[in-house]
């Protein structure tokens, strides 16, 4: 009797050794899948980061990694994807932005021509501007109401859908390219502004500035210029603190 017990105790000591093993070696991988997955997203981000600086071209990144299995798999493809389509979507509208000039806006010398032609080019560009604007503003919630969708379908725990959708929510609120967005669209409506002014009072072209024959329109028009210059001024500062945030991230 003592020897069958002997031996159920072994078998016990046995079977709990294999067991805290087990669990050792499932810990041990889930902390080396998390670390992995740390290391993916890193250096997926650094290359997303480096290919969006370029908004001439659409981003063409590899949201796919052997290195990933199971939920950190899909979580890492699902935000990498997520992060193309927002940033593919914004270097569109920057590209059509290009395409209609928009940086030649307030060139004096182009207004000058322009305004013998009835302001022909100018009302195409503002028309294309809001246009690019309208389509790029639809996109982006698009985009976000899309993958709030797509969380309900990951194989992933509900801890992990609810930070997701955490994730996607403080996204949306600290999205510097579309607080910068929303900038723009106020220098949008004050170039609409002074364009109006231009078409309906007198004005001439003289050392490169506009002048205006009336102190009302002079004071109007500075007044918005004034402010289209401090909304530029917050927009690069948006921009300088974002990459350095960003840099700071990678670096880590």
């Amino acid at each position: 009797m003592r020897r069958i017990l002997i031996a159920i105790a072994g078998l016990v000591v046995i079977a709990a050794i294999v067991f805290f093993s087990y669990q050792h070696i499932k810990q041990q991988q889930a902390k080396d899948s998390s670390e992995m997955f740390d290391v993916v997203m890193s250096e997926k981000m650094s290359e997303l980061y480096e290919q969006a600086q370029d908004w001439s071209k659409p981003v063409q990144l590899d949201i796919h990694d052997k290195r990933l299995a199971g939920h950190y798999k899909q979580v890492s493809e699902f935000l990498l994807n997520y992060w193309v389509q927002n940033v593919n979507a914004r270097n569109e509208y920057l590209r059509e932005l290009k395409a209609a000039k928009w940086d030649t806006f307030l060139n004096v010398d182009r207004l000058d021509l322009d305004k013998k032609q009835k302001y022909a080019e100018t009302e195409k560009m503002l028309a294309d501007v809001r246009q690019a604007s309208d389509k790029y503003q639809s996109e982006y919630e698009s985009i976000h109401k899309t993958f709030l969708a797509k969380i309900q379908e990951l194989s992933v725990d509900a801890d992990t859908r609810q930070l997701l959708e955490m994730k996607l929510g403080t996204q949306q609120k600290a999205d510097q390219d579309h607080t910068i967005f929303m900038i723009e669209l106020q220098i949008l409506d004050d170039a609409e502004e002074m364009f109006k002014l231009l078409k309906n009072y007198s004005w001439q072209k003289k050392d490169h500035m506009i002048l205006f024959h009336e102190n009302a329109q002079v004071k109007k028009f500075n007044e918005l210029y004034q402010h289209v210059l401090k909304l530029n001024a917050k927009i690069e500062s948006i921009k300088k603190k974002n990459v350095a945030a960003l840099e700071n991230e990678l670096e880590e």
